[in-house]
């Protein structure tokens, strides 16, 4: 691949991180929320971790291990060995998905005006990311793009099987949006993902998609859920799933634990409606989730639905400066699947923006979100149970700084650099984690 002359710049050798001298782990002032205050968080990097000497892994043209082979598929698959969940990529390789999300041109100041003007975003970019040691184009990328240029990367596809059906019942059903919930219940929704999922006939044989997200962020509540659904119109599929529900359960007032059996038969028939429309169109490729979030993940149900139908698990993960990896590991139990960090960042006060919105961690300054990146991702690596990250994402708005370039399209190098310092090792990282266990 080629590699202009201000990525080369851009990027120090590896090599300078192996004279580093080992220090205790830094303390970095951070904030959860923008209306939250700072506090001090101990932020460990990889210069922390005594005895690790970086090696060179050969890599696959897809970025998984050569030196470790499974079964070649020709498509991307998540397998368990010797405790530890792998994926595969499709020449069969060990691999672990280190990916960004939202990268697309036009969103950069760089709005491509021909075919031309786009393959040359798409050079610099790919550039790049190799460097940065990034491979996969996570949710909202655009993976096409990179196939026209000749720099295919693995990527990924979310098809919004609920939120899109939501939109036509509507006008079927009144009670439609009157309570956060879900409506997998419903007669035609089975109907609907039936022909909403023929468009994933087009990708079905090609071997750099990763996988398909079904939707984003639904709302999976598991407190009141029952009582949530039966406020739906007495004729409404959502009213009728929870008093039946709730009849074979001898009624009464719903209580905690009838919450969470009902949160799990609502994520089933969701998973499972969707999961028997995509592997009908598409049997080849992963079907990765919809990107559980936020307080929904307090619930083991929410886990046990999916893990049943899904083939990873996606969690879009906040508010956690250091990963919890015992309850990321107990989630990857409870569903018998892998994990995927499928969004997390931080964002820094220097970047000229706002940072006004969203749910990343805000920090000071760049170098405290390179600092970041490392701590999380290190944690990340000596969890079993998970099988990559995808940071969100690539390129800043014009009220927050979540991006790997800001609006102009010029990158931020200390992140980057921290990047390429951790991906570039996740497999010499990934072994030397484990022997530590």
């Amino acid at each position: 691949m080629k590699r202009s002359l201000f990525i080369t710049l851009l990027l120090a050798p590896l090599a300078a991180l192996c004279a580093t001298t080992p220090a205790h782990a830094a303390t970095i002032e951070a904030r959860s929320s923008p209306k939250g205050t700072y506090s001090p968080y101990l932020t460990k990097t990889l210069k922390e971790f005594d005895g690790f000497k970086p090696q060179t892994v050969r890599l696959s043209q897809y970025g998984g291990r050569t030196d470790q082979k499974e079964k070649a598929t020709g498509f991307f698959y998540a397998k368990e060995l010797a405790g530890r969940w792998w994926l595969v990529d499709p020449e069969g390789c060990r691999f672990l998905s280190v990916g960004i999300n939202s990268v697309a041109d036009g969103v950069a100041g760089t709005s491509a005006t021909s075919t031309a003007a786009n393959s040359n975003w798409v050079e610099r970019t790919a550039a790049m990311l190799h460097e940065a040691g990034i491979n996969t184009l996570g949710c909202w990328s655009d993976g096409a793009a990179f196939r026209r240029a000749g720099h295919p990367m693995p990527y990924c596809l979310r098809w919004n099987f609920m939120s899109s059906y939501r939109n036509q019942r509507k006008h079927r059903y009144p009670g439609t949006g009157t309570a956060e919930a879900i409506y997998p219940f419903d007669p035609e929704f089975e109907t609907f993902c039936d022909q909403h999922a023929k468009a994933l006939e087009a990708t079905k044989d090609d071997p750099w998609l990763f996988g398909h997200f079904s939707d984003n962020e639904l709302p999976f509540h598991e407190s009141g859920i029952v009582a949530r659904y039966l406020s739906f119109p007495d004729h409404d599929p959502c009213h009728l799933a929870a008093a039946q529900f709730m009849a074979n359960r001898k009624g009464g007032k719903p209580k905690k634990q009838d919450d969470r059996a009902f949160l799990e038969l609502v994520v089933s028939e969701y998973y499972r409606k969707v999961q028997a429309a995509i592997k009908k169109y598409d049997p080849n490729h992963l079907f990765i989730g919809s990107r559980f979030h936020g307080l929904a993940l307090a619930s083991p149900a929410l886990f046990q639905g999916a893990g049943k139908y899904a083939d990873v698990i996606s969690v879009n993960y906040y508010h956690r400066w250091t990963p919890e990896n015992d309850r990321i590991n107990g989630w990857s139990k409870l569903a018998g699947k892998p994990i995927l960090i499928s969004e997390w960042y931080a964002m820094a006060g220097d970047a000229g923006v706002p940072n006004n919105t969203g749910a990343g961690w805000i920090v000071r300054a760049q170098a405290d979100r390179a600092q970041f990146y490392q701590h999380f991702t290190l944690s990340l690596l000596g969890n079993p149970g998970c099988v990559g990250w995808h940071w969100f994402k690539y390129c800043d708005s014009d009220k927050n700084n979540p991006g790997v370039v800001n609006r102009s399209g010029e990158p931020y190098r200390p992140l980057l650099q921290a990047m390429q310092e951790v991906n570039r090792q996740v497999y010499a990282l990934a072994d030397f984690l484990r022997k530590q266990d």
